[in-house]
């Protein structure tokens, strides 16, 4: 006789569904998605009406949050899942008798996918619904925030060589680009780099660096800038938003006089990693004719009577000169930021403020840990940039809803938590 194993009462792999059918309920509920249905709704028009659309949308919708990186996936989830169906509006009762089956088939997520492309815009416009609503409920939301961006690979081939597009196997949009990581030879300690080839496209992401959510984005190529995508988030933000902006921190990818000069004209103070330019051998340079010098990454020192090289301490920063005043003994220096606005900014590279501010950067890279390990992103079959960035489109509503899901249940501490 077959033994059929009985459940237990406290199988903590129930709690565990049971937490992701409430995290997908919570994320259903708290989408301001009217606008996007009605439209999908429309481009239906008269033709087929077996599975509604609102079920559809819901369930593609959820799809980052139970970690389905292909359709397949999700309808091998909805298939074997019965509360999972009920929760995204799909009634089992209509299909028991009926030709059709209880999942949505291929085509049906193929149609939706390609009518989301024609309406990405509406995409968008959903997560800035949900981010004002962040701005009206987070204290101090985008005050200070930080710049990052993020390759993830296409799953397919790249153009042929006689260019032929007709090849569907082959991704026309994405392209190849070189990464670079610095390390130290554990032998020589000597800095090394190593570089990397990737092809497919980029997420360039502007987030609150205290709240860790989500402010503006952009899908490209994998090859396009960074520094001309943080310009562009900063100038696509409404002008009260940029107002908001106090600082606004970013690696040394960023780095650049004309980046600082950008973010200074804006009224924001730049916190950007520094690169080392000097190629002569400089290990620092005079401030203008005094006994002041400073090395590449904004330290300043004095020589002293002696020919000692003495740091300086401090003080502040005066905006109305915008100079960064320092002290030797009894003495008060100024140095004018614009003197050398790359090294010298309006928060001094020197400073415990500087490192402090800078370090909160992290955030941007726990944001897209989170889309790797909670969204499952690198495992995403993407072929084109229309279809990628409507997936990226929604796991930024899908965060983002998380939060304001959180926010509604008056339980802020959760508002980065997607799956516990």
């Amino acid at each position: 006789m077959k033994i059929i194993a009985q459940m237990s009462a406290f199988d903590y792999k129930e709690i565990e569904v049971l937490g992701d059918l409430e995290r997908c309920k919570l994320l259903i509920d708290n989408v301001p998605d009217e606008k996007i249905v009605n439209k999908l709704i429309e481009m239906r028009g008269k033709g087929r009406n077996d599975y509604p659309v609102i079920a559809v949308w819901n369930s593609l919708l959820i799809m980052p949050l139970i970690e389905c990186s292909t359709i397949e996936q999700l309808r091998r989830e909805l298939s074997r899942n019965r509360d999972l169906r009920k929760i995204c509006g799909f009634r089992d009762e209509d299909y028991y008798y009926g030709k059709n089956k209880l999942v949505p088939p291929p085509k049906a997520y193929t149609n939706l996918i390609n009518n989301l492309k024609k309406i990405e815009p509406l995409l968008k416009d959903c997560f800035y619904d949900l981010r004002d609503f962040m701005y009206e409920n987070l204290k101090d939301f985008g005050k200070d925030v930080g710049e990052d961006g993020k390759i993830f690979l296409s799953k397919a081939k790249g153009p042929n060589k006689n260019g032929d597009s007709s090849d569907s196997r082959c991704d026309m949009d994405a392209d190849y680009t070189i990464k670079e990581n610095y390390y130290k030879d554990a032998k020589t300690g000597e800095t090394k780099i190593k570089k990397k080839t990737y092809f497919g496209y980029r997420y360039h992401l502007l987030a609150d660096v205290n709240h860790e959510l989500p402010i503006e984005y952009t899908v490209t190529k994998a090859s396009k800038g960074e520094r001309e995508q943080f310009k562009k988030h900063i100038e696509m933000l409404p002008n009260e938003k940029v107002e908001k902006i106090d600082t606004a921190s970013a690696d040394k990818g960023y780095d650049g006089k004309e980046m600082i000069d950008f973010l200074k004209s804006k009224g924001i103070k730049p916190v950007i990693d520094i690169r080392n330019q000097w190629h002569d051998g400089e290990t620092t340079m005079q401030y203008k004719e005094t006994d002041i010098v400073y090395t590449y990454d904004g330290k300043v020192y004095i020589i002293n009577e002696d020919g000692e090289m003495i740091p300086l301490k401090y003080l502040g920063y005066d905006k109305v000169k915008e100079t960064l005043r320092y002290q030797y003994k009894d003495k008060v220096y100024s140095i004018d930021i614009n003197y050398d606005s790359r090294i010298f900014t309006p928060i001094a590279r020197d400073s415990k403020k500087w490192k402090r501010i800078y370090n909160k950067r992290t955030a941007l890279e726990r944001i897209n840990g989170r889309f790797d390990r909670d969204f499952n992103l690198e495992n995403h079959k993407v072929r084109g940039l229309k279809k990628a960035t409507v997936m990226i489109d929604l796991m930024m509503i899908a965060m983002m809803a998380m939060a304001k899901g959180h926010i509604v249940n008056h339980q802020e501490e959760k508002i980065r938590c997607l799956k516990t």
